[in-house]
């Protein structure tokens, strides 16, 4: 097959770590893969990506004709047949693939990467009006709150109904999927989950690992939430101390961040930036995630590839998923609706104090990630494929 994904962006992110394990899988199995990107691509990523995969630059995020028209000579002349458009929520992508199909015979998949009852603006609104102390203003910001979900849901709904299938991460994003749209006979609505994005092929050691807690993602407020991260190490540090707690990656509140661990006056955390997370997920125990909302964060299964015990605050329904909760990792409950540093921090600290219980939590956590393999992810992708050209 000939297989275009179609991207908005193509930075640092966990949408395209997830294509590039794509890209690269097909093509290992001998598809032509190509990758189109309206925004400049990121040429540290683009070093990344197999250089078997062509790319395809288009000209900034509109429906303009010059993007028509470069995209259609491209999905014409390589022989396309399936394109992926991988942010199934906007409806520039699809208003193009629209006009294209009318001429190219095409399979449209769009996939929606995150929860689709919410996305960044309309978290962002809520968190507006949780933080109000205007009375005038509270009216306000419930109107442009209603505004965001029926912009977003009516856009997702454009999407799904000019796609010949759409794509969500978890079977409890089905329901949340009908009943935001409000679309009740979703029959072109399937789920596939993300694969594994680093390969594994090494015997995990568990005598080996060191005391170590990572955080490994973005560091932003709006959804990952770090600081929370951060608070909790401040409950566990004064008496575990011969741990560390490590953050791994970069974001737009990294010097909040810094700056609140300084506070804290923390001695036993430290800021790597930005690195491919291979190393750490050898040498450390412990992953925490306590982000407001997620998708299907790919560190989870990542991390347990590695014999990293997960320990992820309940703020989205697809952790119930990939945790079983007491057998591979542990959910941290909301107390109060809310999240709780103090629960975070007990959960961490049962597996600080109690080296068995790591090691049982670990050797599971090995096993029930080779479900997200990227070969058994290839052959769920292939079905789907095979099928949809058949229809």
């Amino acid at each position: 097959m000939n297989i275009l994904f179609l991207m908005k962006v193509f930075e640092i992110g966990g949408q395209e770590v997830v294509t590039q394990a794509l890209a690269k899988i097909f093509s290992d199995h001998n598809h032509k893969v190509s990758i189109a990107c309206f925004e400049k691509i990121n040429q540290t990523m683009k070093n990344r990506t197999d250089p078997r995969v062509n790319f395809l630059q288009l000209k900034k995020f509109r429906g303009s004709s010059q993007n028509i028209q470069i995209l259609k000579e491209y999905i014409i002349q390589n022989n396309i047949t399936i394109i992926i458009n991988q942010w199934g929520l906007p409806y520039i992508p699809i208003k193009i693939l629209k006009k294209i199909k009318k001429t190219a015979n095409i399979k449209i998949i769009s996939i929606y990467h995150n929860d689709p009852s919410t996305n960044a603006r309309i978290k962002q609104v809520e968190n507006a009006i949780i933080n109000n102390n205007n009375p005038i203003k509270y009216p306000f910001l419930l109107l442009k709150k209603w505004l965001y979900y029926k912009i977003t849901s009516t856009s997702m709904k454009y999407v799904y109904k000019n796609s010949d299938q759409y794509q969500v991460l978890s079977p409890t994003y089905i329901d949340r999927f009908k009943s935001f749209t409000g679309i009740r006979k979703a029959h072109k609505l399937i789920v596939q989950t993300n694969p594994l994005s680093i390969e594994n092929n090494e015997i995990i050691k568990l005598d080996s690992k060191n005391n170590e807690v990572i955080y490994v993602g973005r560091i932003d407020y709006n959804q990952k939430r770090v600081h929370r991260c951060i608070e909790s190490w401040a409950e566990l540090e004064p008496l575990h101390k011969n741990w560390k707690f490590l953050i791994i990656g970069d974001g737009p509140y990294k010097e909040k961040n810094e700056s609140l661990s300084q506070k804290l006056n923390l001695k036993n955390i430290d800021f790597k930036g930005f690195q491919k997370p291979d190393s750490y997920y050898k040498k450390a125990k412990i992953l925490i995630l306590t982000s407001e909302y997620e998708g299907f964060p790919l560190v989870l299964a990542e991390c347990m590839s590695f014999g990293v015990v997960p320990i992820v605050y309940d703020s989205f329904p697809a952790v119930h998923d990939i945790i079983q909760h007491g057998i591979n990792g542990y959910i941290v409950p909301k107390i109060n609706n809310e999240f709780n540093k103090n629960e975070m921090a007990k959960y961490i600290a049962k597996i600080m104090n109690n080296e068995s219980l790591y090691k049982t939590l670990a050797y599971n956590a090995i096993e029930s990630s080779k479900k997200f393999n990227i070969e058994t992810i290839y052959q769920s992708w292939i079905k789907n494929l095979q099928d949809l050209q058949k229809s």
